[in-house]
């Protein structure tokens, strides 16, 4: 009795309903849905402050939030991230037009009237998203209304699919890619359910392009509806039967049908519209970019590439997205998460966890498989709107196998399986109706309310629980932060942000966020000041060290974050030093460079040198790699031995100048005797080379037995022949070839010994049955005379077999021989 009066006061008992009130009857499952919903806000709190500390949340959400503060038409709309010094006096952009232009302007809309109060707008971004999140929610029950004409079916499967960690866990955090891209998925599938009901296709094209501009998930969805379409009105073309005699007549006519077809006009529009909303955006950052970068070395260009997978050092720095067991795992992992109620879960924030779930004791893998095959297998047997309940289950699947890159590199992804566990949850309800046709679907609807709110309750219990201990120090951090806006604004800031708080460490893009508008440069490798030519490039430091520079602090009553003036820092003799080295590069004192690429190199006194005749701002912003390798891996730390190399990496602004229009840099070499020297300049946060270099350093004298001896016969006939000649000499592989330049030597060589005793081997190499002894050139080798000669040692057991050759990471092998070895 008392569940029949609970039901009848929620709209979805079974009794009568008068004509004026069948309205209200219609729309009180789509208000509870809403009211539902806010549990999401009266559970949470500090709206207002990255206090989250949640893996992904204040990254994305500060980095957002600061490209919707940047959008504005004195930069012509341009979407970037950070201003960055250059030489001059223009500042440099980070860039971040890859995604539509939409999706910001509405965040900069929502959080414009709050002015210069940054926890305001924050707090205001975070409430547009829940809005977003509450409106994903409510147009997935009115989609799921429209195709299985059921309130309760829908009003269930909607509550327990938002009920899963995944979109729990991301619903607040403000990102155009995440909630804002889910409502606008769920936007164009509405727009699908009601052209097949209603044969609205104008709402379907005013739809889609309204969703372009917030994000490109959609294309995931219009994906597989389009080709459900084309497919299905070719079959009914070809069963109908309206053919003449001949090959050329039925192909006129299936033409003819495709060509009217709205499937393939609404794939055109789409298309169309995509590009020219990814155009303006290329526009915009080709124009801030001074003009003149191809095209191709755009950086949201590169990123687009990088994320597609076709940039063969970016998948090999994700290989273990590549290769498609590991990935698959994974995301039938994610799935398996989806698919499941926060609330039937043990309660954890850590978003790599894979144990199993509480009492079903199955791995969330198993979960996920079961999953999909159940959606599958139920479409099957469902008649009614079966396309478009497969496409919302197959559109998540085409983004993330399609984009798997990105879809392996970020677990917000995730949440774009949505339409696994609304499909699911409706296919189980659907079954239960066929038992009881009102009762356990309305008791469902029952049960789905206080599940979803129970999930918001310990999703946000547990994430308090972890953040407790930081809440008072991030809270200072975000007080001194605004301090520091206050003075800095307009000015040039260098900020050391390995040695802020731990927590803006690992979430910097806080920084860009709080010192919006601001010209930055940050460091984030653990050093002492701002660098001696701090004064000439900056204005003020930013650090945590309170004593860094005492007689220049400007916030005495900050508490974590402190801010100096660099006026007196800077010496007199610093500029005459930089000097110095450019009058010896540009008079040649310094005799040829050893490399010319981007920068030309020089070895000399101890240091690596670098030079550029009239440089731009584009060629002091991205950082310099420096990886010395020594003739003595000893000579290593510990940390660094098991590389192979030291990493010295730097940027410009510690270790350059600016002199008469070119640019000078140099970086001390160590004091160990080294071998060769790897260098050039990347994109950070990419890994993304821009120029490279390998130089050996080690004396031709060392090497001339081994060429005179491979000259004149010492070591016989080659034991195999590729790009190098290869010889097996009593203790070493011996490599050679002649002629011989550096574009032969780039790239890493491979070499595996494959001992006659198994158990030779090093245990962690034992399952793959040989010894890996890979180096580089510059290790191991040396170019005299236009000859190149490498030697690489042999093991100290028994080698069965070796086998070596030269390969490009990503790309693959480009020459191997194998041939039998001796001891």
């Amino acid at each position: 009795m008392g569940l029949a009066i609970l039901l009848r006061l929620m709209g979805l008992g079974v009794m009568k309903f008068s004509a004026a009130n069948r309205r209200w009857r219609a729309w009180l499952p789509l208000g509870l849905l809403l009211l539902t919903m806010s549990t999401v806000y009266l559970f949470g709190d500090g709206w207002d402050g990255f206090y989250q500390y949640r893996h992904g949340h204040n990254w994305n959400s500060a980095k957002n939030m600061a490209i919707a503060e940047n959008l504005s038409p004195a930069h012509n709309f341009l979407m970037f991230i950070r201003q960055s010094p250059g030489p001059g006096d223009a500042p440099v952009y980070e860039p971040y037009n890859r995604f539509p232009l939409g999706s910001y302007a509405l965040i900069k809309l929502v959080i414009s009237p709050f002015g210069d109060d940054l926890p305001a707008k924050l707090y205001a971004g975070r409430m547009l998203m829940l809005l977003m999140f509450a409106g994903a929610a409510a147009l997935a029950y009115l989609s799921l209304r429209r195709i299985i004409a059921s309130r309760r079916i829908a009003f269930a499967a909607t509550l327990l699919a938002f009920s899963s960690y995944y979109i729990l866990y991301f619903s607040d955090m403000v990102s155009n890619e995440i909630t804002m891209d889910l409502f606008a998925v769920l936007l164009v599938f509405h727009g699908m359910t009601v052209l097949a009901q209603e044969g609205r296709f104008g709402q379907l094209l005013a739809k889609t392009c309204l969703a372009l501009l917030v994000g490109w998930h959609v294309y995931a969805l219009l994906l597989p509806f389009i080709v459900f379409g084309l497919g299905g009105e070719t079959i009914r073309v070809l069963r109908g039967g309206m053919f003449g005699n001949g090959v050329v007549a039925r192909i006129r006519v299936l033409g003819a049908a495709l060509v009217r077809s709205r499937y393939l006009r609404l794939g055109l529009t789409a298309l169309l519209f995509g590009l020219a909303v990814l155009g303006f955006g290329f526009a915009n950052e080709y124009a801030a970019l001074g003009g003149g970068t191809p095209f191709r070395e755009l950086p949201s260009v590169e990123a687009m590439i990088e994320r597609t997978g076709q940039d063969a050092e970016y998948r090999e720095s994700l290989s273990e997205f590549v290769n498609w067991g590991p990935f698959l795992i994974e995301q039938f992992r994610r799935i398996g998460r989806m698919a499941l109620p926060y609330a039937v879960t043990v309660q954890t924030n850590n978003l790599h966890y894979t144990h199993p779930p509480g009492p079903l004791s199955l791995r969330y893998e198993v979960v996920g498989m079961a999953a999909v095959g159940a959606c599958l297998l139920g479409l099957l047997f469902l008649r009614h709107r079966r396309m478009l309940l497969a496409t919302l289950v197959v559109g998540g699947l085409c983004w993330g196998i399609g984009m798997r890159l990105n879809t392996g590199l970020h677990h917000f992804e995730s949440v774009f399986y949505i339409g696994i566990p609304l499909v699911l949850f409706t296919l189980i309800l659907l079954g239960l109706r066929r038992w009881s046709r009102r009762l356990l679907p309305s008791v469902m609807a029952v049960v789905a309310l206080p599940v979803f709110a129970l999930s918001a309750y310990q999703m946000q219990q547990t994430d308090a629980q972890i953040r407790a201990p930081a809440l008072a120090t991030n809270a200072a951090v975000m007080s001194d932060l605004l301090e520091i806006r206050r003075i800095t604004e307009g000015k040039r800031v260098y900020v050391q942000v390995y040695e802020l708080d731990h927590y803006v460490r690992d979430d910097y893009h806080i920084i860009d966020y709080y010192l919006t508008g601001i010209i930055i440069q940050l460091e984030e490798r653990p050093i002492s000041g701002c660098g001696p030519l701090c004064g000439q490039y900056f204005d003020f430091v930013i650090s945590s060290d309170r004593n860094l520079y005492p007689d220049n602090l400007l916030t005495p009553s900050n508490r974590e974050v402190f801010l100096f003036d660099t006026g007196g820092i800077d010496t007199d003799g610093l500029t005459a030093g930089y000097r110095a080295v450019y009058d010896a590069v540009t008079s040649g004192g310094y005799g040829a460079p050893m490399v010319r690429a981007e920068y030309d190199l020089f070895i000399a006194d101890g240091k690596a040198v670098y030079y550029k005749s009239r440089c731009r701002a584009t060629d002091t912003a991205d950082k310099f790699f420096l990886h010395t390798i020594p003739e003595d891996r000893n000579d290593l730390s510990d940390a660094r031995r098991e590389y192979g190399f030291d990493n010295l990496d730097f940027d410009f602004m510690r270790r350059g100048a600016v002199i008469d229009g070119d640019c000078i840099a140099m970086a001390p070499l160590p004091d160990y005797p080294v071998a060769g020297i790897r260098t050039g300049q990347y994109v950070f946060g990419q890994g993304r080379e821009i120029w490279s270099a390998a130089i050996s350093l080690k004396s031709p004298l060392e090497y001339d037995a081994a060429v005179s001896a491979i000259v004149a016969g010492g070591y016989g006939e080659a034991a195999g022949r590729g790009v190098f000649d290869v010889y097996l000499g009593d203790a070493a592989v011996v490599y050679f070839k002649e002629p011989c330049d550096v574009r032969d030597v780039g790239a890493r060589f491979f070499l595996h010994f494959m001992p006659e005793d198994e158990g030779d081997l090093p245990p962690e190499r034992q399952e793959q049955g040989f010894d890996n002894r890979d180096f580089f050139f510059t290790e191991r080798g040396v170019i005299t005379g236009g000859r190149c000669v490498a030697i690489a040692p042999l093991p100290d057991y028994a080698v069965g077999r070796v086998r070596t050759g030269q390969f490009v990471a990503g790309e693959g092998q480009l020459w191997a021989v194998e041939f039998p070895g001796w001891q």
